[in-house]
């Protein structure tokens, strides 16, 4: 049985003074989160060819938010708490000496929603709501390989559905700002939901030196849940009065293809290359007239070079390429958002490790790092990035 526990706190305070936007006084507003998670898993195995996994996981998630607006505006709060309970199953067959692979897994999840607690209730846009818990979870995966042991040839196939319940925040989240009090959340959100298959082929060359992989992969989004501005929500008919935030969108697909190779060119030298192409759309668009999906490029690829000198001394060079894409660009004039075309990234990294031993049981790592050492300007969702920059550290082992 194993436990694990997060607490999370965010403060956001504003203020009149700098230009653009600002509250007629100091405003802040408080962000708290707490997740308890508890799971308990059994494996045993009924045959020699057969195992199996079967557990249970109990979560309970709260969210709080506390604002302290400019008076003589009330201080408002909300407090909510979730949990859900989880039953899981995973059967993996081996046959025909263990060349033939089959696994199934199955998941069911059950959500319940303590009453919210809005204070003050009067102001609160999401008082007098019947609200209720996320509808029933559930997930199946299922997946087949056959390895051929003369060619060293593996083919493989997948596919299963996924569930993501919206989160606390998304459903109840609200914040005071330039604005006043504005409304994020929708606790009518739906989850999100998607099913996904791939299939492909890996292959083993010069006696194991060589790894060849290449991938075929279709996702659909049934639907998911987006934060929007660009004039989805309308406030007048929006029973909350948002001009933005979240809300359910019909989704989309990704499908392409993943190419991969590796080498131990030689005993000191290893390299890995790889490639993958994709076509994502949506089904709705997110701007006016453009259906790709955002701030994923066409093409990515990347080259990782490993080099040992001796045995204390290491080196790898790792680049990473990509084709342009687009991301959205928030307008604050006529507050929409916009797709702006942002060109491909030529990132390369060199990393240096020497490691001296002290004893059986004791070294010290010496490791030098250098990101971005082409001085490339790129940018990342609209944002630039740092151009060259290195660090330095020491590691003990004991």
């Amino acid at each position: 049985m194993r436990y694990q526990g997060l607490d999370t706190f965010r403060s956001y305070v504003d203020g009149p003074l700098g230009v653009s936007f600002q509250p007629a006084g100091r405003t802040r507003t408080d962000w708290g989160g707490t997740i308890h998670t508890v799971n308990a898993q059994v494996s045993f195995r009924p045959a020699r060819v057969q195992s199996i996994d079967a557990g249970w996981e109990f979560e309970s998630e709260n969210y709080r938010n506390l604002a302290l607006p400019v008076s003589p505006t009330p201080i408002s709060s909300v407090d909510v708490t979730q949990r859900s309970n989880a039953l899981f199953v995973q059967d993996q067959l081996r046959l025909l000496d263990n060349r033939l692979l089959f696994s199934a897994a199955f998941r069911a999840q059950f959500f319940s929603l303590r009453r919210p607690v809005f204070d003050p209730v009067a102001s609160s846009p999401y008082a007098g709501l019947t609200i209720a818990a996320p509808p029933d979870a559930y997930t199946g995966d299922g997946s087949i390989a056959y390895y051929v042991r003369g060619s060293g040839t593996k083919l493989r196939g997948h596919v299963g559905n996924g569930y993501r319940a919206p989160s606390l925040y998304e459903r109840f989240g609200t914040f005071f700002g330039s604005f006043g009090y504005s409304t994020y959340g929708d606790p009518r959100l739906r989850p999100d939901r998607s099913v996904a298959f791939d299939a492909g082929i890996d292959q083993q060359l010069a006696g194991g030196r060589v790894r060849a992989s290449a991938t075929w992969f279709y996702t659909r989004l049934q639907e998911v849940i987006i934060f929007d501005f660009s004039g989805a929500i309308d406030s007048r008919r929006d029973p909350f009065g948002r001009f933005g935030g979240y809300l359910n969108s019909g989704g989309g697909l990704a499908r392409g293809l993943e190419l991969s190779a590796s080498a131990a060119a030689r005993r000191d030298l290893d390299v890995a290359l790889s490639y993958t192409h994709t076509n994502a759309d949506q089904r709705r668009p997110l701007v006016p007239g453009i259906l790709s999906s955002f701030v994923i490029p066409d093409h990515q690829a990347s080259i990782l070079v490993t080099q040992r000198f001796g045995r204390r001394l290491f080196v790898n060079f790792d680049l990473a390429l990509s084709s342009s894409y687009l991301a959205p660009i928030f307008d604050p004039i006529t507050f929409a958002s916009r797709a702006y075309e942002f060109g491909g990234i030529a990132k390369a990294d060199v990393v240096a490790s020497y490691r001296i031993p002290l004893s059986d049981r004791r070294a010290v790592r010496i490791y030098g790092k250098v990101e971005n050492v082409l001085d490339r300007a790129y940018y990342e969702s609209g944002f630039r990035t740092p151009r060259a920059t290195g660090l330095a550290g020491l590691q003990i082992e004991f």
